[in-house]
């Protein structure tokens, strides 16, 4: 009796040592995460935030958080704090990758041009006084950037160089037109105000000038170099940033197969069509089918209405809050650094009360040559509209944005990864294809042409940062498989190649929300729910794909 009275207590004490240092644990890395989300690394008003000295800090930072995130026994934390926990890491280790082996800022003038939260807040829904607080504030961090473009960048990146010199030479009219803008809606600003905020634009402007002389005289005369960031960094990033189960090599094979797949999928569909006509034949009978080039924008409204209506109706995702999608005009300089647009996700509600979103069309301009008309025209028809509003509203990043928002732990707010959010954009595309959104087989067959695209954006990275792929053979895959005007190939990959693996969070993400769902549908059985299968999903937050997966079923 003594003895088993013995070891009772000893089991019990050892339970008890055991809890304490679990609980000192998961103390210890609740302290980290109060501490990461303290957001002291947020440099967006240090006049010298693009330095290197400043970088090199950074990353030292970095280096050292990981340092003692490491230091917790993850084994020893609560299911749910190992998400966290995981979370957080990959998050520094994609910092680390940044700015220790990519280093964009020594070859990528674009990094030291940060105008578009200018346009967004002087367009946004603040105060008066709260625009003219900001531009005062980031006015001069903005100067010092280019100052230290011209004194920072050390590699001749060809592309990289054009694609600089377009935004410098088409920034100028934020610091004037809409500078002035602001001025003409916001009378109560001081003339105080007005006068150093006149200054600043003045002196942005000179600055902008002589970077741009930099740019077409002083740039090309430096070492040649290339965007690649290389096989060995590439895969670490594969491994330790986005946790996938790929290689460089095994992500190149995976990317192929699902495009032939796809490729087959759409000439089996464009026989049911029209057996008469190749399928490119077809595509480019739907792609010249588009709405009159002045109502560009009221078109792809129309569409995102229609695909909010489809959500709700058909109890797809639930939608809690009261929103809204506007799509406007795409500010002038950024129109060529993509051939279509971007989305700008609510970031609180507006003066009405709304969470509202924007998506920013290219518009159609009159002042073009007629070549360039046509070729807008039919990168811009009803099938693209019709598939890519689902993408970026209804219910894709809009709604994304609107569940990580809301979200009750301020990590999982602040901070996500393409790899989910462009994946839940494609797979919103998928899932309106599956639920009878689009209204024939032609715009069916534009939607697996753009799921194609996606398809081909996982084989151009990972091809052209490892060594498999040249910048010309990325344009050709682009051009002859996919079905893309050359111009609008361009800035397609150009994207990717100052962006190294964001491209492949599209298609690799939506094959891991279908899996996942694929796999929840099984455990639920007959208490499956697609609604309920989104909102668990959504709710967790906007993590490597392996995370959430690991959050859902636990």
């Amino acid at each position: 009796m003594i003895i088993r009275i013995f070891f009772v207590f000893s089991f019990m004490l050892i339970g008890l040592i055991g809890c304490k240092e679990n609980y000192n644990d998961e103390k210890k890395f609740n302290d980290f995460v109060e501490s990461f989300n303290s957001k002291s690394d947020d440099l967006s008003f240090n006049i010298d935030r693009l330095s290197e000295e400043v970088i090199l800090k950074q990353l030292s930072e970095t280096k050292e958080k990981l340092k003692i995130l490491r230091t917790i026994d993850i084994n020893a934390l609560e299911k749910e704090t190992k998400v966290d926990y995981k979370f957080i890491e990959s998050i520094l280790v994609g910092k680390e990758i940044e700015n220790e082996e990519i280093q964009s800022w020594k070859k990528d003038p674009r990094d030291y041009m940060n105008f578009r939260q200018i346009s967004t807040t002087i367009n946004g829904p603040r105060t008066c006084e709260e625009k003219v607080n900001y531009l005062l504030e980031y006015l001069p961090v903005v100067k010092n950037d280019l100052i230290l473009g011209v004194s920072q960048l050390e590699s001749y990146v060809p592309r990289f160089q054009e694609l600089g010199l377009y935004m410098a030479k088409n920034s100028n009219s934020i610091f004037s037109d809409e500078i002035n803008n602001l001025f003409a809606s916001c009378i109560s600003i001081s003339e105080t105000n007005k006068k150093t905020i006149l200054e600043l634009s003045s002196e942005i402007i000179k600055v902008l000038n002589v970077f741009v002389n930099f740019l077409e005289n002083d740039l090309p005369i430096k070492q040649k170099s290339s965007f690649s960031i290389g096989k060995e960094t590439y895969n670490k990033m594969l491994k330790n940033q986005f946790l996938l189960d790929y290689t460089d090599e095994t992500l190149w094979e995976f990317g192929w197969e699902e495009f032939n797949n796809t490729l087959d999928k759409m000439d089996e569909l464009a026989k049911e069509i029209n057996p008469d006509k190749t399928t490119q034949e077809l595509l480019v009978d739907i792609k010249n089918e588009y709405p009159h080039p002045d109502s560009m924008i009221q078109a792809h409204q129309y569409w995102v209405d229609k695909s909010g209506e489809h959500i709700r109706s058909n109890n797809l995702i639930p939608i809690p809050w009261k929103e809204r999608v506007n799509v406007v005009p795409r500010e002038e300089y950024l129109r060529k650094t993509s051939y279509y647009g971007n989305f700008s996700r609510s970031r609180g509600v507006d003066d009405e009360g709304y969470f509202t979103s924007e998506w920013k069309i290219n518009p159609f301009e009159h002042q073009w040559d007629q070549k360039t008309k046509d070729e807008y025209l039919v990168e811009h028809d009803w099938g693209v509209i019709l598939v890519t509003a689902p993408h970026e509203t209804y219910a894709g990043h809009h709604v994304q944005g609107l569940y990580q928002m809301h979200n009750p732990k301020e990590l999982r707010r602040n901070n996500g990864l393409s790899l989910f959010s462009e994946g839940w954009g494609l797979y919103n595309e998928q899932l309106m294809l599956e639920t009878g959104f689009y209204p024939n087989k032609k715009i069916k067959l534009r939607q697996l042409q753009l799921r194609l695209w996606r398809n081909a954006r996982v084989i151009y990275d990972v091809g052209m940062h490892t060594g498999k792929l040249s910048y010309e053979d990325a344009i050709s895959l682009m051009t002859d498989k996919v079905g893309f005007l050359r111009w609008a190939a361009q800035l397609e990959i150009d994207s990717s190649s100052s962006r190294p693996g964001y491209f492949i969070g599209y298609f690799m993400g939506m094959i891991e929300i279908l899996q996942m769902r694929e796999d929840y549908k099984k455990m639920k059985g007959v208490n499956y729910s697609i609604s309920d299968f989104h909102e668990k999903l959504l709710k967790i937050g906007n993590m490597p794909p392996s995370i959430m997966r690991e959050a859902l079923f636990n």
